[in-house]
């Protein structure tokens, strides 16, 4: 049964006149909260995460639109929202009210830091190329939960041919500071033109014969930046239905909440830069507020992980797999 259309203003006093009210929105404090709850919110972080609640009571608050419809989703115990497109039912988190588009068009008014990224492009490869005979590519593998590819070392896999390997630079809100010193340019590039960067930033490297099978990503909360620096000869990438051949230098901006996949069929390995920013239809304030979320959740998550040596686990997979590779193979 939904417990109602509006999130609670305020707590209500016992000396309500109104008992049934009281109780209502008592209930309605109290889903507030389990939904929180899922997000390791401390003491203090809670009572903070209940103002912003406060203020999305305010309909007039159009700022926060977007956030104030997820969280009634949630209280009413719903995931996500309807998808937008039949290419985004695997996703598990969609956000209501976002602008549901596959690839967004460079000639965007969103998109006008697009032709910076490339502007920069020279650096960006410069940078990658003098990380040749250095450590710090890793392969990419998953919690083993969330695929049926398990890998024959550690973890599970998301591609079925070839090898996938990555260079992070941020994941989950944490800075790899080793390979960051070894990108100052790139790293500086994505915090000072990408708006609103989702802290997830790496280079990815596709094997001559790759292919990374079609899934989702986590959530439509971001956009996903592709920037193909070398061996993009032969190299494809499809979002829901459109497949595009990649070209060196040139940006391409998508919701990886649609069905994606990619192929590599040249004859070198093909490195992309990739990094994420949020959704541009969501406020600043919304940003703040859902940053806030993320940041105790992976907090957490990674304190939890901490002596653990699952494969089920992201964060052990990170520390499993740092060493994998025995020298600066691509």
């Amino acid at each position: 049964q939904e417990m109602g259309t509006k999130v609670p203003a305020a707590d209500q006093g016992s000396d309500s006149s109104d008992e049934d009210e009281t109780e209502e929105y008592g209930q309605l404090w109290q889903k507030v909260e389990q939904v929180f709850e899922e997000f390791h919110l401390s003491p203090f972080a809670m009572a903070a995460a209940k103002k912003w609640v406060k203020l999305m009571a305010d309909p007039s608050k159009s700022n926060l639109s977007r956030i104030r419809e997820w969280l009634l989703l949630r209280i009413n115990n719903k995931s996500r929202a309807h998808p937008a497109s039949k290419w985004q039912k695997g996703c598990p988190d969609l956000v209501p009210g976002l602008r549901a588009l596959p690839f967004w068009d460079r000639e965007m008014r969103e998109m006008a830091w697009v032709r910076e990224v490339e502007n920069h492009f020279q650096d960006v490869k410069e940078e990658l190329l003098n990380l040749r005979g250095k450590k710090g590519f890793q392969p990419f593998r998953q919690p083993k939960w969330s695929t049926k590819l398990v890998s024959d070392d550690v973890g599970a896999v998301s591609h079925d041919k070839g090898d996938w390997n990555v260079f992070y630079l941020f994941l989950h809100n944490e800075k790899f500071e080793e390979n960051c010193a070894k990108c100052p340019k790139t790293v500086a590039l994505i915090e000072r033109i990408a708006p609103r960067q989702y802290k997830h930033a790496f280079f990815s490297a596709l094997n001559p014969g790759t292919h990374v099978i079609a899934h989702t990503g986590p959530t439509n909360k971001k956009l996903r930046c592709h920037l193909p620096v070398l061996g993009v000869e032969g190299s494809r990438l499809r979002v829901a239905d459109e497949i595009r051949e990649q070209e060196e230098g040139v940006c391409y901006v998508f919701d990886d909440s649609f069905e994606h996949e990619a192929w590599h069929d040249g004859n070198s390995t093909r490195i992309v830069l990739i990094f994420d920013v949020w959704h541009p239809d969501f406020s600043d304030d919304e940003v703040k507020f859902l940053g806030y979320l993320q940041k105790s959740q992976m907090k957490e998550e990674q304190r939890m992980s901490a002596g653990q040596d699952s494969d089920d686990n992201f964060f052990s997979l990170l520390r499993k797999t740092k060493d994998l590779l025995v020298d600066d193979s691509w």
